[in-house]
């Protein structure tokens, strides 16, 4: 396992960690919104948006270590940037031709949709 692929594989665990934990600490304070458990002391004196902040953080810390200890994680995550590595990315060129492509028919699509729309909207005026 190379070392550069261990780099990014841990960062990779830290950044879904973080996002994990500030998921769960938005539900945790919608959950108190909902029951009403807003207030000064919460717990321990301190407000519900600081135990709900420190319960969201020890729940991704524990993740981080959890996904960083578990071999079959690490193993999975360094051979998917093992293999994004071998992948061969289009050239600037090429991407820019495929956007002008898709771009243009989408615009085509939505003249077409428009007519049709319009059309049909004359259509209907005129029978009723």
């Amino acid at each position: 396992m190379d070392s550069e692929n261990r780099k990014f594989t841990l960062l990779s665990f830290f950044v879904f960690s973080c996002l994990c934990a500030y998921i769960f600490y938005l539900i945790l304070t919608q959950i108190a919104d909902w029951m009403k458990w807003g207030g000064s002391h919460a717990l321990l004196g301190q407000s519900w948006t600081v135990v709900g902040g420190g319960i969201a953080a020890l729940s991704g810390l524990i993740l981080l270590i959890t996904l960083s200890t578990n071999r079959k994680a690490v193993s999975f995550v360094d051979d998917v940037f093992s293999e994004l590595r071998k992948t061969t990315w289009p050239s600037f060129r090429t991407t820019a031709a495929s956007t002008l492509v898709v771009t243009v028919m989408v615009g085509v699509a939505a003249l077409i949709l428009f007519m049709m729309d319009y059309l049909w909207g004359v259509f209907f005026r005129f029978i009723l």
